[in-house]
């Protein structure tokens, strides 16, 4: 298992490295909010989370999707470094604390990306924290860049030995983001695809609900406020709804221990949010997603499909090699999380 985290480098004028430590004035967001009978001492994150892709860099390392092979597929240095250009401009419009990503290939390229943010004398903008993962025998894994220090971080595999082999399933990222004397901890997933059939493969993110579902259990236990987010390659009409009884939980995931949780998609009169976050055979899809437990409550959710980075119909802007043109075929989502 390939895990990693480390401070990012700012680059002031692209040139001198300074290496951040930490950053100042972290605040609390909490007298943001018109309902002045919050707690003062809330804090809040804005997250956003983003399937990218197959965002691979420009080396033939052999793992990569066939499309993406060799130079003869098209793909190089050149279309790599406008990839990252494109990621950077949305990251910094989208401006989120905490910025999770699926499909990226490899941890080198979150210095790649760090890079390409850096620039500014705000240190509250800069990501002086990041960690990835991916499985040994998989191409892609999942990142996280955060403004704020992460800690506790593990990764969850499963191994089931049964009659029916196992496919290539990426581990559930386990982190904890760190303000101040508050903590959000956070479960970064990419569940598997539907590929190989809806139906065939619905049993393996049965068990990876399984397996998020105890992990969110076990977190909930000391009173924290959880946030589970990725791509789960599974629309939000196809989990358990309850009804709400309040608004802290719409959603029940089944494991050894089921646990509710809140999901932004889910409007009061029980439809749900427009746009999808991902536009397949002409309808949406709401495949990515942000769940959360504990004390943790979403605000301001949105499939984000105001940018270049959305079609004039508002639907994502499918990255295509031949014409380098395109960002991805999800649309990122973002939600302001209060705790």
């Amino acid at each position: 298992m390939k895990r990693m985290i480390f401070k990012l480098p700012y680059l002031r004028f692209g040139r001198a490295v300074l290496v951040l430590t930490a950053l100042a004035g972290l605040m609390s967001c909490g007298t943001s909010f018109s309902d002045t009978t919050k707690d003062s001492e809330t804090e809040c994150l804005k997250l956003m989370n983003w399937n990218l892709q197959t965002f691979f860099d420009s080396n033939f390392d052999g793992n990569e999707y066939t499309e993406f092979k060799n130079k003869k597929s098209g793909w190089s240095q050149e279309k790599y470094e406008i990839r990252l250009d494109r990621l950077a401009s949305v990251v910094k419009k989208l401006d989120a604390d905490v910025v999770i990503m699926e499909e990226i290939e490899k941890e080198e390229q979150i210095q790649d990306i760090s890079n390409r943010l850096s620039g500014t004398f705000d240190f509250s903008k800069t990501y002086t924290h990041a960690i990835f993962s991916r499985d040994p025998d998989s191409s892609i894994g999942c990142a996280v860049l955060s403004r704020y220090p992460i800690e506790e971080i593990s990764v969850h595999t499963m191994d089931i030995r049964c009659e029916q082999k196992q496919p290539a399933m990426r581990p559930i990222l386990q982190c904890t983001v760190r303000l101040k004397e508050k903590s959000l901890v956070l479960f970064v997933n990419h569940w598997k695809s539907k590929s190989s059939g809806a139906e065939e493969s619905e049993i393996w993110r049965k068990r990876q609900e399984s397996l998020l579902s105890d992990l969110i259990f076990q977190a909930k236990k000391s009173g924290n406020a959880v946030i589970a987010a990725g791509d789960f390659n599974k629309d939000i009409s196809e989990f358990d709804y309850r009804e709400a009884k309040n608004s802290m939980a719409n959603i029940v995931l089944h494991g050894t221990h089921d646990v509710e949780v809140y999901s932004p998609w889910i409007l009061e009169n029980g439809t749900y949010k427009l746009p999808g976050s991902y536009w397949y055979k002409e309808n949406w899809e709401r495949i990515d997603h942000f769940f959360t437990a504990g004390i943790a409550e979403v605000e301001d959710f949105s499939a984000e499909n105001d940018g270049d980075w959305a079609d004039s119909e508002g639907r994502p802007f499918r990255y295509q090699i031949w014409n380098g043109k395109g960002y991805s075929d999800h649309l990122p989502v973002t939600c302001t999380v209060r705790f």
